[in-house]
């Protein structure tokens, strides 16, 4: 083990997590917003059609039922950015400067103290959505989204009504079903599948962007920047764009319960697998139903991603392929990068010798020359 320098101070290396707790690890980038929607499944309990079946108090109504809760946890899992729509394209000739005006309608159109940022933008469009989708109530969304103000549920620049279509049918205040086909997997994540994509198209309409070279008079806080083409021969063209995050959409379910709902028979809820309780027909009758459920664990991936907007926009420039230049002109500037290069070359080689001379010296020590040094004798001049 090498030696120790007695000049140099080694500072002692806590111990991990010493001073305190520990950071968790970070996560990849796969992360996903959840959310969770819950379905109800009534199917008439008739056990009166069945012959041989004792009438049991607790389960002689006139229309007993098994209620069954479906509960889905639809996924959107983060898959990476890309770019967006293209806002403007500019070319700038050499030498050539231009100022850009960006104008954000969010801004415009929204008091400072509602605004929100794009993620909450978005989950209350699809929470909104997907609630008024799921109980029918689309005129009461449509309303909501018509009014130029902001209310306590959602976010809303105005005017963005018309990209929900016109409004069917009535109002539900309770999401239950006897139609088993309602409950499948494929049906709820179809369902939410819509809701986020008109959530997203909401988002995009309520934070698009405009850059032109035209100063908004009418705004007082504006975006402006300034580009500059400082090529002599070449020309730039700017492709402003949005950049969008793409997102999975899938749904899986997520958890199923039950319960029997007759007169003098608890309503709590009940696993599937809990039904010792219940007498062999009412047994018989769940067991049944289950078969036209959906499974715990099943999962339906939808083909396409959906897109989120971020906020602001990424300048993508482009070197044009010809030069604008004359031959002479373009000639002269090649000589000057072949000067530059030259001189280049000379700062290295001259740095290079002072290396060289260093590593003489060092050596000259390690064979005990103590003389002083004496700088190497140049190259005589050929003849």
């Amino acid at each position: 083990m090498a030696e120790l320098d007695h000049c140099s101070v080694e500072l002692p290396v806590p111990d991990k997590c010493c001073v305190g707790p520990c950071d968790p690890p970070w996560r990849s980038d796969r992360e996903c917003l959840y959310w969770y929607e819950t379905k109800f499944l009534r199917i008439p309990l008739r056990l009166q059609d069945q012959p041989n079946v004792p009438r049991l108090e607790a389960f002689a109504a006139v229309l007993p039922y098994i209620e069954f809760r479906i509960i889905y946890q639809h996924r959107l899992c983060l898959l990476g950015k890309q770019h967006g729509p293209l806002l403007y394209t500019v070319t700038l000739l050499p030498g050539e400067k231009l100022t850009l005006y960006h104008s954000d309608r969010y801004r415009r159109t929204t008091t400072d103290e509602n605004r929100f940022s794009i993620q909450t933008t978005f989950m209350q469009f699809a929470s909104a959505i997907h609630q008024a989708r799921v109980t029918n109530t689309t005129n009461t969304l449509i309303d909501h989204l018509a009014n130029v103000k902001v209310n306590a549920s959602i976010s809303v620049g105005g005017g963005l009504a018309g990209l929900l279509g016109a409004p069917s049918g009535g109002a539900s205040t309770q999401v239950a079903t006897t139609d088993q086909t309602q409950v499948q997997t494929s049906f709820a994540s179809d369902q939410f599948n819509q809701s986020v994509t008109q959530a997203s198209m909401l988002t995009h309409a309520e934070r698009s962007e405009v850059v032109s070279t035209y100063e908004d008079k009418q705004t007082t806080d504006i975006t402006s920047r300034v580009i500059e083409n400082k090529n002599e021969c070449r020309s730039v063209t700017y492709f402003v764009r949005k950049v969008v995050e793409l997102y999975a959409v899938s749904t899986v379910v997520f958890e199923i319960s039950f319960r029997i709902v007759a007169p003098n028979v608890p309503s709590d809820w009940h696993s599937l697998n809990d039904i010792g309780w219940l007498p062999p027909a009412v047994q018989a009758a769940v067991k049944d139903a289950i078969k036209l459920l959906p499974k715990v664990g099943e999962v339906v991936d939808q083909e396409r991603p959906i897109s989120i907007p971020t906020d602001g926009v990424v300048y993508d420039p482009e070197l044009a392929h010809c030069a604008s230049c004359e031959p002479e002109r373009e000639a002269a500037t090649m000589l000057a990068l072949e000067k530059q290069r030259a001189e280049s070359m000379k700062a290295c080689l001259e740095v290079q010798i002072l290396e060289l001379e260093l590593e003489r010296r060092r050596k000259l020590l390690d064979s005990g020359e103590l003389t002083p040094f004496v700088p190497a004798p140049a190259a005589a001049p050929g003849p």
